[in-house]
């Protein structure tokens, strides 16, 4: 990274984008930034955190949804004048949209900020934040060469991101891409900035709500921290060795298996004597198939409850069997260090979970 770098960030209001942009500005007092917004007011918010380091930073009001990004010419012109990076971590990561308004934002929009990447004459790198998951339906072994088209995917932000990607390696730019896996935690204390699928899925476990999971108790479930992702895309973005590369921030060989970590969870919950009174039987593990036609009996009963609670879960929880081991090679080289082990975290973000009444329990800057 140069003095001379001024960097275009979409998604900056967000866990990750956000993340990424403050760990940048601190590691180079001379940087600038540009950061795409929808409106003033949702950044005016997200740049209280940012402290003294938002001086440093021009919001510029854009759309991903729109074509042309629906910037001013104005401030296209400056852009492509200023960039010399971009770090596109802007997405639409709801599981439960249809595919249509999914590549909307996810694949649509990485399209029109590729097609600004072109006009940017100083620009030296082009990161894009994917998602391990692209990998879909595989199983086994997945390696960060992998690109092909996945057995088909579990839900609409897969499939958009896959898409995505696609774009990314077929443009001129100069990329890096980097494939995060689910994000459970700020750091390995365990606080939960925001709530997520597996947030969600635990709770309709502690509540009792679903008698059956998907998985095998040897079925690796990869997690990983906010803390980890932000900042390995901040340290390798510009580093050489990442030119045309694609990175898994993942655990890797530090995933654990999903019957210890379903153990943990209902151990943790066993303690409290309020729980226990309730007499929640422990969720059976199940294959694919069987946990199919159990959702599928729930909700043809007409319980509008319980049949919302399994819909709601249908786009994320068949990941929990089809079981992968992420091969994290490159980054582990490039980024200097290797993903926090679960098992060092995970018992911490439940009990964080508990605390917070599943709820943000945790608002500290990244």
């Amino acid at each position: 990274m140069t003095d001379h770098d001024t960097v275009l960030v979409t998604g900056a209001t967000g866990l990750v984008g956000g993340g990424i942009l403050m760990r940048m500005l601190r590691a180079n007092p001379r940087l600038r930034a540009f950061v795409l917004v929808r409106d003033e007011i949702g950044w005016h918010a997200a740049s209280h955190r940012l402290g003294n380091l938002a001086e440093r930073i021009v919001p510029v009001r854009g759309d991903m949804t729109v074509v042309g990004l629906g910037l001013e010419d104005g401030a296209r012109r400056r852009l492509a004048e200023e960039v010399t990076m971009i770090v596109h971590a802007a997405a639409d990561t709801s599981f439960s949209r249809p595919l249509d308004q999914a590549r909307l934002a996810n694949t649509q929009g990485t399209r029109e900020l590729l097609s600004l990447s072109r006009i940017c004459g100083g620009l030296r790198r082009f990161a894009y934040v994917s998602t391990a998951f692209v990998a879909g339906r595989h199983r086994g072994l997945i390696r960060e060469m992998d690109n092909g088209p996945a057995e088909g995917w579990v839900n609409s932000y897969e499939q958009s991101k896959y898409e995505a990607e696609a774009l990314v390696r077929a443009s001129a730019a100069d990329w890096v891409i980097f494939r995060p896996s689910t994000i459970v935690c700020r750091g390995v204390e365990g606080s939960i900035p925001q709530i997520n699928a597996v947030h969600r899925a635990l709770r309709v476990y502690y509540r009792g709500l679903a008698a059956m999971m998907p998985g095998g108790r040897e079925d690796l479930l990869d997690l990983v921290t906010a803390d980890y992702v932000n900042d390995a895309i901040a340290r390798v973005t510009l580093d050489p060795r990442a030119s045309r590369r694609t990175l898994h921030l993942c655990a890797g060989s530090a995933a654990l298996p999903l019957g210890e970590l379903v153990d943990t969870a209902y151990e943790l919950w066993a303690r409290d004597p309020m729980w226990r009174k309730r007499g929640i039987e422990k969720a059976v593990l199940t294959d694919l198939a069987t946990y199919t036609l159990f959702a599928n009996a729930v909700i043809e009963t007409g319980d509008a409850r319980l049949g919302a609670v399994l819909s709601s879960l249908s786009h994320f929880i068949p990941q929990l069997a089809l079981s992968k081991q992420f091969d994290t090679t490159v980054a582990d080289r490039l980024v200097g260090c290797a993903a926090p082990e679960v098992r060092t975290y995970w018992s911490a973000m439940l009990a964080h979970l508990l605390a917070g009444n599943w709820g943000v329990v945790s608002e500290r800057a990244a």
